[in-house]
């Protein structure tokens, strides 16, 4: 039986700004993606959700509601140097401490109650730890694995300090929970739950039949199942095993233009491998995150036959599934695309692989070609027709 912590600092990147500037605290804070017209609210301080202002907001909105806002450019590498730094910090407890993102950090503390005492006791020092250290108030959840012990820190933030999902009782916990408490679930696949299954709560989509599930919401109704019944086999991986490369890209205005929309998905893409080719990497997946003018979410994984960093072939399955993804008519303002897991890449060419291009090795020089001529004259230098309409200038910063 394992024994997994999930820490979390809610509205991480604005409270990280509070607890620097002294100036900022207990005042209301946000941190936008920019200050011009379509600048999105990234994270809101607990005093600034208190007025109505959240995550995904327009920053012009956000003022409206409050005129002391105080607004605060992205900072990324402050971010992050507050993440390796809390990481550090709770790395003494365990070997085994995976940063999720922002803000949330998975311990798996199995078989250290010898050395420790008990795990429930840890959490509380861990606790304080994070308060004393950063000026950063935390809520953990204990439980059996990632999952169950992330939806409980989400849970008792607004009530104490941690809460204890005892072994056995991961169902009773989980079940009278709104189904947006469970992770996985966007706003998108929520609604067809509760459009076509009438299901408020976690319990109620747990006991749905799977095969009733995957008619309404495919193949991802197993992982979906699995999730509400409290089942998580994912290990807490180190930080060395959880590389990652984001691309992200606001629209200058909201669109459905599925032709633009199309040549921010390939220039993300693009970005993206040429990054995975520089570290000397492939992927075997990567997820294509979507946020619509109405701040309502669309998420989806694209998996493929094998590992690559090819955008060309990444490209070919994305389109598979574009539809799916961009179902909505309502305008697009927000695209990244991530790629996580990542691999080595081997030279040996696999014997049994399907040849989606019998110009693959044309396209090999091609892209090596133009990753040397972009790392000495920079991206516009060369590109694709497809990507013709992007506007670089309104790329977000890529984080990685």
């Amino acid at each position: 039986m394992k024994d997994v912590l999930h820490i979390e600092v809610p509205s991480f990147p604005a409270t990280v700004e509070q607890a620097v500037h002294s100036s900022y605290r207990d005042r209301p804070v946000v941190v936008a993606s920019g200050s011009g017209g379509r600048a999105i609210v990234l994270s809101a301080s607990g005093e600034a959700r208190q007025e109505g202002i959240h995550r995904g907001m327009l920053l012009g909105q956000a003022l409206k509601l409050e005129h002391r806002l105080i607004v605060v450019d992205s900072n990324p590498e402050l971010y992050q140097r507050a993440m390796s730094a809390i990481t550090d910090q709770v790395s003494h407890y365990s070997p085994y401490v995976e940063p999720i993102r922002y803000g949330q950090v998975a311990i798996d503390m199995t078989g250290t109650t010898r050395l420790l005492g008990r795990i429930k006791d840890s959490a509380y020092r861990i606790h304080k730890d994070i308060r004393e250290s950063f000026r950063l108030t935390s809520s953990i959840g204990i439980s059996v694995n990632k999952l169950v012990s992330s939806v409980a820190a989400r849970y008792i933030r607004q009530y104490a300090e941690l809460f204890d999902v005892l072994p056995g009782n991961e169902r009773t916990f989980l079940d009278p929970l709104e189904l947006k408490m469970l992770p996985g679930i966007g706003h998108t696949t929520d609604q067809v739950l509760l459009d076509e299954l009438n299901l408020t709560t976690i319990g109620m989509l747990a006991d749905v039949p799977i095969n009733k599930l995957i008619l309404v919401i495919g193949k991802n109704a197993l992982t979906l199942h699995q999730k509400a019944l409290g089942i998580d086999l994912s290990p807490v991986r180190p930080p060395e095993q959880r590389l990652e490369i984001k691309e992200e890209y606001t629209f200058s205005e909201d669109t459905n233009d599925d032709q633009l929309i199309m040549g921010v998905v390939y220039y993300l893409i693009e970005s993206g491998c040429t990054r995975l080719r520089q570290k000397n990497k492939k992927v075997n997946s990567f997820r294509i995150f979507c946020r619509y003018s109405d701040s309502k979410i669309a998420t989806r994984t694209v998996r493929l036959p094998e590992a690559t960093h090819k955008e060309y072939l990444m490209f070919y399955h994305t389109l598979k599934i574009f539809e799916q993804l961009f179902e909505r008519r309502t305008r697009v303002r927000y695209l990244s695309i991530g790629f996580e897991n990542l691999i080595q890449a081997a030279q040996q060419i696999s014997l049994f692989s399907k040849v989606i291009d019998p110009d693959a090795a044309k396209h090999g020089d091609l892209h090596q070609a133009m990753d040397k001529l972009r790392a000495r004259h920079g991206y516009p230098v060369i590109r694709f027709g497809l990507t013709n309409p992007v506007q670089l200038e309104t790329r977000d910063t890529v984080s990685a």
